[in-house]
């Protein structure tokens, strides 16, 4: 199967190298590379030996991809969706579905109108600590939802250095996107309303201008709520760059997930590393790609993007308004 990339930035790129080192299977190719800078599409393409394109419309007409995936900036999800459904392209977009409901509902009624299979990599649901969690919670060991607590927080390199476009979008959308998303896929409530509080600052005075910090708490349909927080200006020294915790608390039972130590911590010197060891993106793809072949369901079909979208626009009108929003 040809994997076509549209957006060559962090994740596209990652994306790319990891399908053509084989790294998801021996059966997956490159089958191009788009993005809106024409050296950053060449940039990942030539070391590949693949066609860099300058819009996804070009990359899905050269007949090349069996299916995409789709890593444009949280804001540009829009276009490149509607061109591979318009193509007849499978895709795999890049969390979250989109930054507007309008947008949102966009792609999913031109997604169920057309039929193409189409997922987001709310790629977390394949992480092995919440997939145990998950189990646990399917089988009843924790009882009935009661409350949860979570963080995602980043070092500053993250929107510094890694991300170009960090100043169009929020730690909101860009991490809180999965807490959100984890937190539907385990205990299955609505979200009927939200506050949010946050700070700026320190990103802004590096010429990034959008929040240092997010905190939320969000209520659900039957009373009960989950608190939320996402950081990306901790400082470059940490031993990982990604900070997660997760602690579910049941009637009966509790589940802490904790992904940041993974696991196991070196110390040699002065230096303190957590080095990876969990790593599901390729089990996520062959999902994804099992899909496409009609050998099993989309795992996260394109429609269950909407309830973190639902959220994360009240969240922000909330850090706007001061004020509880209604979703």
């Amino acid at each position: 199967m040809r994997i076509g990339i549209i957006g060559a930035g962090t994740m596209g790129g990652r994306y790319a190298a990891r399908i053509a080192a084989g790294e998801f299977g021996s059966d997956l190719e490159v089958a191009g590379v788009a993005d809106l800078d024409a050296a950053r599409a060449s940039a990942a393409a030539e070391p590949l030996g693949v066609e860099a394109y300058s819009t996804a419309e070009e990359l899905l007409a050269s007949g090349g991809p069996d299916a995409v995936y789709i890593a444009t900036p949280d804001g540009a999800h829009l276009a490149p969706s509607l061109a591979a459904v318009e193509a007849g392209v499978p895709f795999l977009l890049e969390k979250p579905l989109a930054t507007s409901l309008e947008d949102a509902e966009a792609i999913v009624a031109a997604v169920e109108r057309a039929g193409v299979v189409a997922e987001l990599n709310f790629s977390n649901r394949w992480n092995p600590p919440f997939v145990a969690a998950k189990q646990a919670i399917d089988r009843g060991d924790l009882g009935e939802f009661v409350t949860l607590f979570t963080r995602l927080n980043n070092s500053i390199g993250s929107p510094t250095e890694r991300l170009g476009w960090a100043g169009s979008t929020t730690s909101g959308w860009f991490l809180l996107s999965h807490c959100l998303d984890l937190a539907y896929w385990l205990h299955g409530r609505r979200a009927v309303s939200v506050y949010a509080s946050g700070t700026r600052g320190v990103l802004e005075s590096r010429g990034v201008p959008t929040y240092d910090s997010i905190h939320a708490i969000v209520r659900y349909e039957d009373g009960t709520d989950g608190s939320y927080e996402s950081v990306w200006v901790l400082p470059d020294g940490m031993p990982a760059p990604v900070e997660f915790t997760f602690r579910y608390v049941g009637t009966t039972g509790a589940a802490t997930m904790d992904t940041h130590e993974q696991n196991i911590a070196l110390a040699s010197g002065s230096r303190l590393d957590y080095p990876g060891t969990l790593d599901w993106t390729p089990q996520r793809m062959a999902d994804f790609v099992a899909a496409v072949r009609g050998e099993r369901e989309p795992a996260v079909p394109i429609v269950e993007g909407l309830e973190s979208t639902r959220i994360l626009v009240a969240l922000h009108r909330s850090l706007e308004s001061e004020a509880v929003e209604v979703i």
